[in-house]
């Protein structure tokens, strides 16, 4: 029985490792989206799969998009708030014929977070306990402490010397105030949104669907549409020219500032990775890349651990609170299983994503690039309708205007993270805004 019981788990793991990787190659699509309607499904068919069965399913198909949609933000340029922190490296490696490099960097750095979640979660787990007891009465702080960091760090602006010190005052503010004004809008975006249901009451768990795939990925779609974008033919080299010491540095940055978002609410992959590469001063796009990987990879799948985890069962992440409503973990043996599905469902994904980089770059340099745009815009815009209505057509316009400011302007594209980090930290400390503004 026992026996009978592991294949079947590792069966219904690779099954969602398999789903998750197709499902993970549509341009704007995030894996979130996808679950809420399996959920919908599994609870309409009377949960007749064992709950266990269903969460390692779940699980295959979260790791795999941690991994595959670095293919479709690459190849296609439609970042989600996790990956538009790789995107000017890997266009860059992309347009010099390394786009496959690239990739094998991110998934290597991924592969290692996938091992350091299974390895030292288990070891930690004590620890960690201790770690968010003392961080939670604080979380509020921490989170403007984030804040603040995001918008210090468009300072200084090195725009080199000028002959006219008026003209390199204003180029050096231009793109500063430019970075502010997208996070006071994205930010207001926010409040608006978690105040006050805009899209259908049946589609509200996809909420976040519209405005993240506004700021991220059209806005990026438009900018290839309007400029010149070529891709050229891509070497597929046998190995990759990468030191150890880039991928030591890379991994061990990235898995941090992934558990780091992992643990704090509002925190995404991106900014927690970006903070850790200042925090071991990061030089280098290799090792960059390994990082983002890593930290993609740890911040998804690591809340999942914790919320498995028996010191903490932490609710982070949409996949944790949707499991929380069929199944609540209750023994350590449980969260091995779990820890072993990760493992196996990252090095499955893993190899997948090497064969489905190597086909691509092969394929793309053969497509018109202006023509793929508009199949994948056409793509995301389908998707939007289907999934928020024509009120998300309109919130997805609305972002996607927010995010052209950074774009357009030169200044950090993490500022439209306000969507999500300043509602959540004015609700965490208690500030009310939306009666002000007519939301209540």
């Amino acid at each position: 029985m026992m026996l009978s019981y592991i294949l079947m788990a590792i069966l219904f793991v690779l099954i969602g490792t398999l789903i998750g990787s197709m499902l993970s190659m549509l341009p704007g699509l995030h894996v979130y989206n996808v679950i809420g309607f399996f959920l919908l499904f599994y609870f309409t068919m009377g949960l007749v799969i064992d709950p266990m069965l269903m969460v390692l399913m779940l699980i295959g198909m979260l790791v795999s998009y941690a991994f595959v949609f670095t293919i479709s933000s690459i190849y296609f340029s439609a970042p989600d708030d996790s990956t538009m922190f790789i995107l000017m490296p890997t266009q860059r490696y992309l347009k010099e014929r390394k786009g496959h490099e690239a990739v094998v960097l991110i998934a290597t750095g991924a592969l290692v977070g996938v091992m350091a979640i299974t390895i030292f979660v288990p070891i930690f787990m004590n620890v960690l306990g201790i770690v968010w007891d003392i961080a939670m009465p604080n979380i509020h702080w921490i989170i403007g402490a984030v804040i603040a960091y995001m918008l210090l760090s468009e300072f200084p602006k090195d725009f080199g010397r000028h002959k006219n010190a008026l003209h390199g005052l204003k180029e050096a503010w231009k793109t500063i105030l430019a970075g502010y004004l997208t996070f006071f809008l994205a930010g207001l975006l926010g409040v608006i949104l978690y105040s006050k249901t805009i899209i259908p009451a049946n589609h509200a768990f996809q909420s976040l669907m519209a405005p993240l795939i506004g700021l991220f990925a059209t806005s990026s779609i438009i900018l290839n549409l309007i400029s010149k974008y070529e891709i050229p033919e891509q070497n597929i080299p046998k190995s990759v020219d990468a030191q150890p010491n880039d991928i030591t540095h890379g991994a061990v940055a990235g898995s941090l500032g992934g558990l780091f978002a992992a643990f704090i609410p509002a925190v995404t992959a991106g900014v927690g990775g970006y903070m850790a590469s200042h925090a071991f001063a990061q030089k280098g796009d290799k090792s960059f890349l390994v990082s983002m990987g890593a930290s993609r990879v740890v911040y998804y799948v690591g809340a999942i651990a914790l919320f498995f985890l028996p010191t903490l069962h932490l609710r982070r992440g949409a996949l944790a609170m949707g499991i929380n409503l069929f199944f609540t973990p209750e023994t350590v043996g449980q969260f091995y299983l779990v820890d072993a599905g990760i493992a196996l469902a990252g090095i499955v994904s893993f190899f997948i994503v090497l064969y489905l980089s190597k086909f691509l770059a092969r394929v793309i340099p053969k497509i018109n690039p202006k023509l793929l745009n508009i199949v994948v815009l056409g793509i995301i815009i389908v998707l939007v309708y289907i999934m928020t209505s024509w009120q998300g057509l309109i919130i997805m316009s609305v972002a996607t205007a927010i995010g052209l400011v950074p774009v357009l302007f030169n200044s950090r594209r993490s500022h439209c993270l306000a969507v999500i980090l300043v509602p959540i930290w004015l609700n965490m400390s208690g500030i009310a805004l939306a009666p002000y503004l007519g939301l209540w």
